[in-house]
């Protein structure tokens, strides 16, 4: 007896049609972290869009193996050939216990300018320098800083003293006669050396660095704060509600578009000089900062080249580090040079900012 075999019905084969243009997607979305937007900037709207596409390719998986198991490889096998840029959205790693002789921890920290998110019961000061001694951290990079800069009551100092660092390298983006606001680096170990990349800075998104010193080690830390959307609220209003718009969405789209090309394109520029710097000096380096875009990203992806992702290394579950707009992105992140191990990595889930801070403990 032959028996033959069954074709796939209009439906399915419709479905499989849906299936092959969400695996093309997936791939138009990884090649976002490799194309620069300068030369196509459109294809970075497909690493932003990565989760979506990413959750849809898992969903055409159980379709399948529940419908024809066979043909959900075809989805299994697209995620597999992504899988080292899965892996910097989500992962689990186990921690390993480190003592503080023999460990670097670093720490990351969006201060929103030290407005907090909410209203808080302690004072902004208090609060902030409870959060930074939760950690404990031997280097913290703040960008979006604020402080005074004359008088008893200069928050740098003060956060020097209560978190026990030794030193401190503030480089302001704007400043008057008694306050300034813009990057910060604080150690507990010397700072030896520090500057600023002049190249390819856009106001408060820069990149500072400092050369500390512990025991016999010299250690290049970068401040990075890369170009941000500048979406005022209106802008985030249509995001997320468009239908409050009607009758506006081809002028409101044309604006956030104009506004999301330029900061890809900025944000290009200025990982090309920080890779560029970094190849001059012979220190080891960590990178650190806000980032302002998602693992997917070709800036993303040009600063980490060649280096450990320490939330790749030891973090856990899916990557949040900003929350206020799309409560699943990441973009502060921490970098660091192959000579180092990454022990520990964690979020503090604290929402003083609109980012979280983010530490982890490195060793040699």
């Amino acid at each position: 007896m032959i028996i033959k075999k069954k074709n796939l019905g209009f439906f399915s084969r419709t479905i499989m049609l849906a299936n092959f243009l969400a695996i093309l997607g997936l791939f138009l979305s990884y090649s976002a972290s490799v194309i620069n937007p300068k030369s196509f900037w459109p294809i970075s709207f497909m690493g932003l869009g990565y989760l979506p596409i990413l959750l849809i390719n898992l969903g055409f998986i159980v379709y399948w193996i529940l419908r024809k198991p066979k043909y959900s490889l075809f989805s299994i096998l697209a995620i597999l050939l992504g899988w080292n840029l899965m892996t910097q959205h989500i992962t689990f790693s186990s921690v390993n216990e480190v003592g503080p002789d023999s460990s670097l921890r670093v720490m990351t920290y969006n201060a929103h300018l030290l407005a907090p998110i909410g209203n808080e019961n302690k004072s902004v000061n208090e609060e902030f320098v409870d959060i930074i001694n939760q950690a404990a951290p031997d280097v913290l990079c703040i960008q979006e800083f604020n402080s005074t800069i004359k008088g008893s009551k200069k928050f740098s100092e003060v956060i020097k003293k209560k978190a026990n660092f030794e030193n401190f390298y503030f480089a302001p983006s704007q400043q008057n006669d008694y306050n300034a606001y813009g990057q910060i680096i604080f150690s507990k170990y010397p700072i030896i050396n520090s500057g600023l990349i002049k190249k390819n800075q856009y106001g408060i998104n820069r990149i500072i660095y400092v050369d500390i010193v512990k025991k016999q080690d010299t250690v290049r830390i970068y401040n990075v704060h890369l170009r941000s959307f500048a979406l005022q609220n209106q802008d985030k209003e249509f995001i997320q509600n468009p239908s409050n718009y009607t009758g506006q969405e081809e002028t409101k789209t044309k604006r956030v578009g104009r506004k999301l090309k330029g900061a890809f394109e900025q944000r290009s520029n200025q990982a090309e000089s920080l890779f560029a710097h970094m190849e001059e000096t012979h220190y080891p380096k960590i990178i650190m900062g806000d980032f302002n875009d998602t693992p997917m990203s070709y800036s993303t992806n040009l600063i980490g080249k060649n280096m450990k992702n320490a939330f790749q290394e030891k973090g856990n579950g899916w990557g949040v580090t900003h929350f206020e707009m799309l409560p699943i992105l990441q973009i502060d992140y921490i970098f660091c040079d192959k000579v180092f191990s990454v022990e520990n990595y964690q979020v503090i889930k604290n929402k003083f900012s609109d980012h979280y801070p983010v530490w982890a403990d490195l060793t040699f």
